[in-house]
């Protein structure tokens, strides 16, 4: 266990000391994030192909991932709305300039496009190609270190995440109904509560919970962290807008870990300037806790 969280955490620290305002360099740092993030979900697509009774996997990936989903999500929303409505705190306005949905969904698409085709791949260079061992990981050792210069640089103080009191509560409140949803899933689908636990930490970070899970208990359920990851951010395209005027903190905590990146403009645009400092204090939490959650949950013997 120890080894796997400074496999995950190593890297974001040492990507978290880089201070710099050279804004070319952080563009392509953003770019260098998207390629890893493509290359990890084609590996692990590619690792899906490669299995042997794929007929009875794919129906189990499918529905597994959407018990999770739902569960898991229902839960959030359940937590979330309860807190709001205990400790009500509404925008005085509405964000506009909404960008459309179907842009957003494209883009979504795009990463779902990365996992077939390391499926396809996958499936048919099955008796000829086979990948360096260790490739998602070291994928992923790459995409952790570029991901925390980004948290760096991205205007996100310390001070800003410990001292909004709303983003904390909301995180936890976040992180508690996550992990009975994932304790919730796993008794639906008969799996072990230590697996139900790690597929529920990914928080919406796909590409991390894809990986670890992946290295844990193979491929199909690495595909099912991932699917399950990915509907957070495509729900949240919808159920933010709906959510933000009177549940500011069920708008920004359904987004996950995505609070902090692909999800931000939405909740900014959404709900306006007054939001994003919830939103920080929210997606630092929420991106800074999956690497050690998924980490000792999946270490666990079942």
């Amino acid at each position: 266990m120890y080894e796997g969280l400074f496999i995950v955490l190593g890297p974001m620290f040492l990507g978290y000391l880089i201070k710099t305002k050279n804004t070319a360099l952080l563009h392509r740092i953003n770019q260098i994030v998207m390629i890893l993030l493509y290359i990890i979900l084609f590996l692990m697509g590619y690792a899906l192909g490669q299995l042997d009774d794929l007929a009875t996997q794919l129906p189990i990936i499918g529905f597994s991932a959407l018990t999770f989903a739902v569960i898991i999500q229902s839960c959030n929303i359940a937590g979330l709305i309860a807190y709001d409505k205990l400790f009500p705190e509404p925008l005085k306005r509405l964000g506009n300039d909404m960008p459309p949905r179907w842009k957003l969904l494209l883009d979504s698409g795009k990463l779902c496009s990365m996992v077939f085709i390391g499926f396809w791949v996958g499936l048919f260079a099955k008796d000829w190609l086979a990948l360096p061992f260790g490739a998602s990981t070291y994928a992923l050792i790459a995409l952790i270190f570029f991901v925390g210069i980004q948290l760096r640089n991205n205007g996100i103080s310390l001070r800003e995440v410990l001292f909004n009191k709303r983003g904390i509560y909301t995180g936890v409140i976040f992180i508690i109904t996550s992990l009975l949803g994932g304790i919730l899933a796993a008794y639906a689908l008969d799996l072990p509560v230590s697996q139900g636990l790690a597929i529920a930490s990914g928080f919406g970070w796909y590409s991390l919970s894809s990986v670890i899970i992946n290295d844990a208990w193979g491929a199909v359920f690495g595909s099912i962290a991932f699917f399950n990851d990915l509907s957070r951010e495509i729900v949240s395209l919808f159920i933010i807008p709906f959510f933000m005027f009177n549940h500011r903190s069920t708008a920004v905590g359904i987004a996950g870990a995505t609070a902090l990146d692909c999800t931000l403009p939405i909740i900014q645009r959404s709900g306006g300037i007054e939001v994003v400092p919830l939103a920080i204090s929210f997606g630092f939490i929420t991106n800074i806790v999956p690497p050690i959650l998924l980490v000792f949950f999946s270490s666990i013997p079942i």
